[in-house]
């Protein structure tokens, strides 16, 4: 990542916000890179205004999936699991250009901070019995860690689709590595 708004805009977790940094800095429709990142941003976000966060939504699906009493473990969840690497655009993931990769890696890792922030600032998440006292910094710390690895690792590797959820792994990871230095120890890998 060359420039610095890029940086900003990938650490940026308020759509609002992203979508500025985006309107300010790229719009050329000839521009291939620009493109892409556009066809990003409508795949996450829609093309209005940002409402829902679709790539937020398949970090829950992989949680729900990995939960999920009710379904077969075999077709089925395989199935949603592909839906959700296709939603993210890894499923021709190798066959993409460098740059490319480097949007939907930053892109998927954006999501992880997403899930992550909201997670570390929700009162239902962090509060110990119905929102009487909070839990430590450690224990919110190891809460988060034990639902990124559910999310990233437990369910790719219940499927058996660890190489093809490799890069979404790694984006985990990073984020997780960002948001709390020095606990990727709580991490189940």
């Amino acid at each position: 990542m060359q420039d610095i708004w890029i940086e900003s805009f990938y650490n940026e977790i308020d759509a609002e916000k992203r979508q500025a940094f985006l309107k300010e800095h790229t719009g050329d429709p000839k521009d291939e890179l620009d493109a892409f990142r556009e066809k990003l941003w409508i795949a996450r976000y829609g093309k209005r205004k940002p409402k829902n966060d679709a790539f937020v939504g398949y970090l829950m699906q992989m949680k729900y999936i990995a939960e999920g009493g009710g379904m077969s473990l075999g077709a089925q969840k395989r199935k949603q699991a592909a839906e959700v690497l296709t939603g993210l655009f890894l499923g021709n993931y190798d066959n993409l250009d460098i740059e490319k990769q480097e949007m939907i890696f930053y892109e998927i890792k954006n999501a992880f901070l997403k899930l992550i922030g909201v997670s570390k600032n929700g009162r239902g998440f962090t509060s110990v019995v119905f929102g009487m006292g909070q839990l430590s910094d450690e224990s919110v710390a190891k809460k988060i860690a034990d639902q990124v690895s559910t999310i990233a690792f437990a369910t790719p590797h219940m499927l058996h689709m660890d190489k093809e959820f490799a890069v979404f792994q790694q984006a985990a990871l990073e984020a997780f590595r960002q948001e709390f230095p020095n606990r990727e120890h709580f991490l189940k890998k």
